[in-house]
């Protein structure tokens, strides 16, 4: 298995993150074209439900394929750095995603941990602390 390139995961990072945007900025178009005839609170329980739809997709493939909307679209997968295989549930969301974002959320030391963690995927191995963390690598599928 062939790890992923560096370029390839920001990439992928960038999608995934350009596909929350374009949620936010359609409910904003929304609100804006609505303001008279739609009430805040549907427009902003669409948005909701939009982002809890896109969550719920990247949850899935993370889950069942190792990878996130971004990531298949570049090729690449997470798996397990010591067998392989397909972390599911518990690595890839909860330890990689879940436990990097509520370190972040610390104060202090969040900021700190936001900053390091993708500076370490310049090291020989690529991973980054979030990978550390759940023990995965990304390669290319």
């Amino acid at each position: 298995m062939e790890l992923a390139e560096r370029l390839d995961r920001l990439w992928a990072a960038i999608i995934d993150h350009a596909l929350v945007a374009a949620v936010a900025v359609a409910a904003a178009l929304a609100y804006a074209a609505a303001r008279g005839s739609a009430s805040l609170g549907l427009i902003l329980g669409s948005c909701g439900a939009a982002m809890i739809a896109l969550l719920a997709v990247q949850v899935w493939l993370l889950t069942t394929r190792g990878q996130t909307v971004g990531k298949r679209a570049l090729g690449l997968r997470i798996v397990k750095a010591s067998d392989m295989t397909n972390g599911g549930f518990v690595t890839n969301v909860l330890l990689r995603a879940g436990a990097a974002w509520a370190i972040s959320m610390v104060p202090v030391a969040g900021p700190i941990f936001a900053v390091a963690d993708p500076l370490f995927i310049f090291r020989d191995d690529r991973r980054c602390l979030h990978d550390q963390i759940a023990g995965t690598c990304v390669i290319k599928a």
